[in-house]
């Protein structure tokens, strides 16, 4: 389920999406318990209405008084755990590059790759030494001990998270076919 606009145009939904009521959002919907189970967050249960100009810092305050119990116990050591069993680890984010830049300028993939790589160091190092409070960097330190570099970079480190979000889009008809991974992805590692 869905209480906002789709920000990509040119994704058509699967017929099993549903948007929500007019005038419901999926916090509403969770609080009056007409829905089981939802993420939480800007994307999720954790916005009250909907995504308008400011909307996370206005019901930010609202949004923090609503908890919900959490769908799976131990959330840390269950991720842990997957991760040690199918060597999946949430991706989290890409870089979008256009074809037409890759050719014209064969150099500009590495070189975006070395920059992120410098400027991930300094907090990689921070997360290191105990640094950093706020909830993403205790996640990523207690991913110290799995791996070295709870944020990886690259195809060889992402491939089965990339793999796994393929299958799970085609099983969802999020997508009409299995992408050749080496033709949307430059294969490059740090």
């Amino acid at each position: 389920m869905v209480d906002d606009e789709e920000h990509v145009t040119a994704l058509k939904l699967p017929p099993n999406v549903v948007h929500a009521p007019p005038g419901k959002s999926l916090q509403s919907m969770m609080k009056a318990g007409e829905i089981q189970a939802g993420f939480t967050g800007p994307a999720g249960v954790g916005r009250a209405g909907p995504p308008i100009g400011g909307w996370d810092k206005a019901n930010a305050a609202a949004a923090a008084a609503d908890t919900y119990p959490e769908l799976i116990a131990n959330v840390e050591q269950a991720e842990a755990d997957w991760f040690r069993r199918s060597g999946i680890y949430p991706i989290h984010g890409l870089i979008v590059v256009k074809d037409e830049h890759i050719k014209s300028h064969p150099w500009l993939a590495r070189s975006l790759m070395d920059a992120f790589v410098a400027a991930k160091k300094p907090y990689l190092d921070d997360l290191k030494r105990g640094r950093g409070d706020s909830p993403e960097d205790k996640r990523y330190r207690n991913f110290l001990s799995l791996m070295s570099d709870p944020l990886p970079y690259g195809m060889k480190a992402n491939r089965p998270s990339i793999e796994a979000l393929t299958a799970y889009s085609l099983q969802q008809k999020l997508i009409p076919s299995r992408p050749q991974l080496d033709r949307v992805f430059v294969g490059i590692d740090p």
